[in-house]
C-alpha cells in the first residue's frame, strides 16, 4: 500500500507543470503597448508596487509604444508562457482585430488575468446648443442628417467606436472629424467646430460641471458614482449600450494554471489594498477572475469588430 500510494505522488508531481512551484523565481517583466504617462500607464504604476511586495520578485514596467500598440502586443504573445512576462493594455487590444491584419490571435495567444479597470465615457455636447439631453440629440440628428459632426482622437479609438455605436443603435447620420489627441478634440468641441464626443469622465466632467459642455449621458450601464445625476444612454432610450473604456491584463496562452492563478491573486489582492488611490484616478476597479475575463474578452473583439465593419472605418495610414 505504501508503495503504492508513494507511486501515486511521484506521478501526481510529474504532471504538475515545470516551473509552477517555483514562481517567480526572477524579476517579471510588465510590458505597456504604449509611452509613460497614459491613463493604463498611470494605473499600472499604481498597482505593481504592491504586486511587487505579493509576488516577492521585482516587476519592472516596459512600455513599448508604436503602431498602435500592435508592437508591444505582439511582444507578450511571443514571451515564454512561464508568467514572467505580463502584458497590460487598454481595449485597444479588443478594437485593433477589427482594424488591422494581425499575425496573432488576441483571444487564442493570449491568456486573461483580469479586467484591471474601466471608466465610464461621457457624452458631451457643445454648450451653446438647444441640446439638453440624448432623446434632443437624437430629434437634431435626424432632423438634419449629415450636418451634425462628432470629434475622437483618432480612427479606430473608444471615442470613435462609442460614436458609432450610437449612430447605428439610434439610426442617425453623423460626420466623423478625428483630431490628433483628446485634449484637441475637447477643446474643439468646447469651441463648438464639433457638436459632441465621447470622452473620459474623469477629464470632460470638469467642463460639464463649469458648464463648457453639456453632459448628457454616460455610456455605461450603470451611473457613474462621479456623477450619479447623469443619467446611462441606456436609461435615456438607447437600450444596451454599454461601451466602457476598460485596461486589462494578459500572459501568453500557453502559462500554465497555476501561475496564472498565481498572478491574479496578487492582481486582485493588489487592486483592493489600493482601491481608495484607483479610485481618486477615476478609476472603477476590476477583478474578474480568468475565466470571465476571457469571456468578456472574447465578446468586445466581436462587437468593435461588428462595429467597425458596419461603419466601415480604417486604421489611419
Amino acid at each position: 500500500m505504501r508503495t503504492s500510494h508513494a507511486i501515486a505522488l511521484l506521478s501526481l508531481f510529474a504532471t504538475f507543470p515545470t516551473g509552477a512551484q517555483t514562481f517567480p523565481n526572477k524579476p517579471i517583466r510588465l510590458i505597456i503597448p504604449m509611452a509613460a504617462g497614459g491613463a493604463t500607464d498611470i494605473f499600472i504604476r499604481t498597482l505593481t508596487p504592491r504586486m511587487t511586495e505579493l509576488l516577492g520578485q521585482p516587476i519592472v514596467v516596459d512600455n513599448r509604444a508604436g503602431a498602435n500598440g500592435i508592437i508591444g502586443n505582439e511582444m507578450g504573445v511571443r514571451a515564454a508562457p512561464d508568467g514572467h512576462t505580463i502584458l497590460a493594455n487598454s481595449l485597444s487590444i479588443a478594437i485593433n482585430p477589427g482594424l488591422y491584419k494581425l499575425d496573432y490571435d488576441v483571444v487564442r495567444d493570449l491568456a486573461g488575468i483580469t479586467r484591471l479597470a474601466e471608466v465610464e465615457l461621457l457624452l458631451g455636447v457643445y454648450a451653446h446648443t438647444p441640446v439638453k439631453n440624448v432623446a434632443d440629440l437624437i430629434a437634431l440628428a435626424k432632423a438634419q442628417p449629415g450636418k451634425l459632426n462628432y470629434a475622437s482622437f483618432g480612427h479606430g479609438s473608444i471615442a470613435q467606436l462609442a460614436a458609432e455605436l450610437f449612430k447605428q443603435a439610434t439610426t442617425t447620420n453623423i460626420v466623423h472629424i478625428a483630431y490628433k489627441s483628446t485634449p484637441q478634440a475637447v477643446q474643439e468641441t468646447i469651441a463648438g467646430q464639433t457638436h459632441f464626443l465621447f470622452g473620459g469622465i474623469p477629464y470632460m466632467l470638469p467642463h460639464a460641471r463649469a458648464g463648457r459642455l453639456n453632459g448628457i449621458a454616460v455610456s455605461t450601464l450603470t451611473r457613474s458614482a462621479m456623477a450619479p445625476d447623469i443619467p446611462t444612454l441606456d436609461e435615456s432610450g438607447v437600450r444596451g449600450f454599454d461601451v466602457p473604456a476598460w485596461f486589462g491584463m494578459w500572459v501568453p496562452a500557453k502559462t500554465p494554471g497555476p501561475i496564472v492563478a498565481r498572478i491574479y491573486e496578487a492582481t486582485a489582492k493588489a487592486m483592493v489594498d489600493m482601491k481608495p488611490a484607483i479610485e481618486k484616478q477615476g478609476f472603477k476597479p476590476g477583478g474578474e477572475k480568468p475565466e470571465a475575463f476571457d469571456k468578456f474578452m472574447r465578446a468586445e473583439v466581436e462587437k468593435f469588430s461588428r462595429v467597425i465593419k458596419a461603419a466601415n472605418i480604417k486604421p489611419e495610414s
